[in-house]
């Protein structure tokens, strides 16, 4: 449900798609460039072709030619353009390569920060999870503990009663009993605080009830530390991001280095005009243009040195990434043994705690101690078992962890 439905990697999934469209907008710029541009305008003035009497010389019987000052306006006060172009970038093509190359990179880097996300993710879900399981059963032994001072206080008053006690161990059993409820109450605010964190991990609305399986205790395939961290190395999210990053670095710098070579396009244009003078309505153009900085103060330059930079960066991002998975893998590893040797010593803490609650039940029954005693001893086994559950449930959080850590969902 969180890998579905948590607002985080919808936004994740959402800027993976926009890292997709935005290649599709850099592919397209290897195509030819279609464009029309017309304008409409009216001129305040035109341009007047003066013709004077006499300008084309004399002749006998028909007088000057022209007989008369002749003025002739140029074109129209308001005139119409329109030109229809198309431009195939020729050299520019080389940079346009490697824009599409950045934007894969920035793509497969989305991509790969989607599945960190899912995988810290579903590592949350896993802490809430067990810690929601781990309070509850802590709260079941707060309740006992509770019980048990709460009897306690009972036979301390009836002691002081009868004279066989001294008032001060009322005092102390009565402060034992305020701080039973108190954990208590603590435990139940944790509960609280983890079942509102798992409704929003899981995108549900905060106030919804959710019912949790327990879990069963589960055993795990021993990985060496030179497997796993084959397997991070190939599958670790931050690392593949980053050697994309070392690929737009390197696709960045040859674009740079690309700005030396002058621009060169080819067009063929059609246009059409009505009012402009000495223009005829319908013509075409076509040829080639070049555009080149001859001179920019040393841009290009810092530009490029700019890009090795980043080139550097990245590649030494890529060797410390390398390094701090390797010993989380290893630091991981340790806590899988540990937790596991945890395990083993809270199983044998819960059968001793069990034996001893069914000595004192026995006792009670006999006569031979209090029932305070049998219910110190239901209070000491349950909180047996919730360490227990703990142990068990952090050996299953070690695992993720290290799941996490190779690359990979826990839990998946």
């Amino acid at each position: 449900m969180a890998l579905a439905q948590n607002h985080s990697l919808n936004i994740a999934r959402l800027k993976v798609v926009e890292y997709e469209q935005k290649k599709a907008e850099n592919r397209s710029s290897y195509f030819p460039d279609l464009k029309n541009q017309s304008t409409a305008a009216y001129t305040t003035a035109q341009g007047i072709i003066d013709i004077p009497a006499g300008a084309f010389g004399a002749f006998q019987g028909a007088g000057l030619v022209p007989n008369r000052d002749i003025l002739i306006n140029q074109g129209n006060p308001t005139f119409v353009t329109s030109g229809t172009s198309l431009t195939q970038p020729i050299t520019p093509l080389i940079r346009i390569h490697q824009a599409n190359r950045i934007a894969r990179s920035e793509v497969a880097a989305t991509r790969d920060e989607l599945k960190k996300a899912e995988n810290e993710v579903a590592l949350k879900v896993h802490q809430v999870y067990y810690g929601i399981l781990i309070a509850r059963l802590e709260k079941q032994a707060a309740e006992q503990q509770g019980a048990y001072s709460k009897t306690l206080l009972d036979e301390s008053q009836q002691e002081a009663h009868d004279g066989s006690a001294l008032k001060s161990d009322v005092i102390q059993s009565r402060a034992a009993l305020l701080q039973s409820e108190q954990a208590l109450l603590s435990v139940d605010l944790q509960i609280s605080d983890l079942k509102a964190e798992l409704n929003d991990l899981l995108g549900l609305p905060i106030d919804t009830t959710v019912m949790l399986s327990p879990l069963e205790p589960a055993s795990f395939p021993d990985m060496s530390r030179d497997e796993s961290l084959g397997m991070a190395m190939n599958e670790n999210p931050q690392i593949a991001a980053a050697t994309e990053s070392v690929e737009q670095a390197k696709a960045a710098l040859k674009a740079a280095k690309s700005a030396y070579i002058p621009d060169i396009s080819l067009f063929a244009r059609h246009s059409y005009q009505n009012g402009v003078p000495f223009l005829v309505h319908n013509f075409g153009t076509f040829g080639a243009q070049l555009n080149y900085d001859i001179f920019d103060f040393g841009k290009r330059r810092a530009i490029v040195r700019q890009r090795e930079a980043q080139l550097a960066q990245a590649q030494e991002n890529v060797e410390r990434l390398k390094e701090s998975v390797s010993v989380e893998i290893q630091q991981s590893l340790n806590k899988v043994e540990r937790t596991k040797q945890m395990v083993e010593v809270a199983s044998e803490v819960v059968k001793l705690r069990t034996e001893g609650e069914r000595i004192a039940e026995n006792q009670v029954t006999q006569g031979a101690i209090l029932v305070s005693a049998r219910r110190q001893a239901s209070a000491a086994s349950y909180k047996a078992q919730a360490e227990m559950l703990q142990a068990q449930l952090n050996h299953l959080l070690a695992q993720a962890e290290l799941e996490q850590t190779i690359g990979r969902t826990p839990g998946q």
